[in-house]
């Protein structure tokens, strides 16, 4: 009699754990969670300039989510300099664009090269990270990026809002009416004494 009860039990909870895992797996449901950065503001083009060290137009010819480990190597073992010693190792969600070039302002990219240009946000699995400040980029549009480019990592906007630019078949820079956006014109980047060699 025991041995009935243990198996009817065993077999119930088997029951229960499957079909908690069956719903889990067919729970479709997107989870939203909200991100946000600060950013540095800029009041003029030549501002915008000046801090980047890539000034590109190109277009997003595709993207892919990843998380990025914001991991930096303690530049001393002095425990008052790095004090715990323990590098943060935390993995952040992006969207990596892939942005063909067509042309380089400033900077060492060459025309039809690639490069990649990554922002905060993403979806991960059923996460949906949402940055409030983003770009909001797509694929197919063409647009002019002020990046800070590194080795190891896809380049980053100066700011999101600041450091993107449509703009149209015919070089006009596509207004959205963002009052934080820099109004300026393709022939102020072509004529830019700062970006002359």
């Amino acid at each position: 009699m025991k041995h009935k009860k243990f198996y009817i039990g065993f077999a119930f909870l088997v029951l229960v754990i499957g079909t908690m895992l069956l719903i889990n797996r067919n729970d479709t449901s997107v989870k939203k969670v909200s991100i946000s950065a600060d950013y540095p503001e800029y009041d003029n083009l030549d501002n915008l300039i000046d801090k980047a060290d890539t000034i590109i137009k190109g277009k997003v010819i595709d993207y892919k989510y990843k998380e990025i480990s914001i991991a930096q190597n303690p530049q001393t073992d002095d425990e008052r300099l790095n004090p715990g010693g323990k590098i943060d190792d935390s993995l952040l969600p992006y969207t990596i664009y892939t942005v063909e070039v067509k042309k380089t302002y400033k900077g060492n990219i060459e025309k039809t090269e690639t490069i990649q240009i990554k922002e905060p946000g993403g979806i991960f699995g059923n996460t949906e990270y949402i940055n409030k400040d983003s770009a909001n980029l797509k694929k197919g549009n063409n647009y002019v990026f002020f990046l800070e480019t590194y080795p190891n990592s896809p380049a980053s906007l100066l700011n999101p809002i600041q450091a993107s630019y449509q703009y149209d078949d015919k070089d006009n820079i596509i207004n959205d009416n963002n009052n934080k956006k820099i109004k300026f014109k393709m022939k102020d980047l072509d004529e830019n004494q700062k970006l002359k060699k």
